[in-house]
């Protein structure tokens, strides 16, 4: 920066066109600037390049840790809805097979199915017959012995597929 005295008039400054003093003006600015420029082993100068890379690589791995983590937690939190979902689904179909499960336990339709599916009937009062042994009563089932003679080729027909294995 120039510094000029009010004693002179700029307008007819010729000192401005001399070379020696340009010279010399050059010269005191490049002092100047020497003086203001930063020394080549400033912390401001030698170490921002480092500084900057370094706390970039910081934040960076800081901010991959916390996504990693916020990752893992989302994967694990979706596993055990998933898993929740599927006990919810099984509880269900518990409660279901349970109910079914007590539906065929019933005995009167234990009894239905052996009637209808199985052909067989209850024990009639005919078909007992109590018998004396040794002081002990016993019952034994005896065949309805009026059954006709269609009762005995029915009878006689499903002895035979039984034998056969029907």
């Amino acid at each position: 920066m120039e510094y000029y005295s009010d004693n002179t008039n700029l307008a007819y400054d010729l000192s401005r066109f001399d070379a020696v003093e340009r010279r010399k003006r050059a010269k005191e600015r490049e002092e100047e600037k020497a003086r203001l420029r930063l020394s080549e082993r400033s912390v401001s100068k030698s170490g921002s390049v480092v500084k900057i890379v370094l706390v970039v690589a910081v934040f960076f791995s800081a901010f991959s840790v916390v996504n990693y983590y916020n990752t893992k937690r989302y994967d694990v939190s979706r596993l055990v809805s998933q898993q929740e979902a599927a006990l919810a689904e099984a509880q269900d179909d518990n409660a279901i097979l349970q109910s079914r499960l007590d539906s065929l336990v019933n005995i009167s339709y234990i009894e239905q199915y052996a009637q209808e599916n199985l052909g067989m009937t209850k024990v009639s009062s005919s078909q007992k017959k109590y018998v004396s042994v040794n002081t002990e009563d016993l019952i034994e089932r005896t065949e309805d012995e009026s059954l006709g003679f269609v009762g005995s080729v029915k009878k006689w027909f499903n002895s035979i597929l039984e034998y056969i294995g029907f």
